[in-house]
């Protein structure tokens, strides 16, 4: 089994559910461990709410992490706390309620065979 750090970034340009990452989807074995899922404001003055959700890869919501969150003007939220575990080719996806306002980053450990 290989091990690989891995990140993701991604500045949310619409209210639309957008891909955050997605666990390798090569083999059934592989796996993602979630480290860390940061949502920054970068708006210097509205707060706007962050939905992050874990699909499957038709985008299907098996779970959601975080539902209509308020992330103050130019401050920042910890999402994933403690590690997540992605299966084959599930995603983590967020929707924000403005566009251009936030930005998520995701740290995750892929396990492929």
């Amino acid at each position: 089994m290989a091990e690989t750090f891995n990140n993701a970034s991604i500045k949310l340009t619409t209210t639309s559910a957008t891909d955050i990452y997605q666990a390798p989807t090569a083999n059934a074995a592989d796996r993602a461990i979630v480290l860390s899922c940061l949502v920054a404001n970068v708006d210097g003055a509205s707060s706007a709410n962050i939905t992050i959700t874990v699909t499957d890869s038709a985008n299907a919501v098996l779970s959601t992490l975080a539902s209509t969150i308020t992330v103050p003007a130019d401050a920042s939220l910890e999402v994933v706390a403690n590690k997540l575990i992605l299966k084959q080719s599930q995603k983590v996806r967020a929707t924000a309620s403005a566009a251009s306002d936030l930005e998520v980053t995701l740290s995750a450990l892929e396990i492929t065979a």
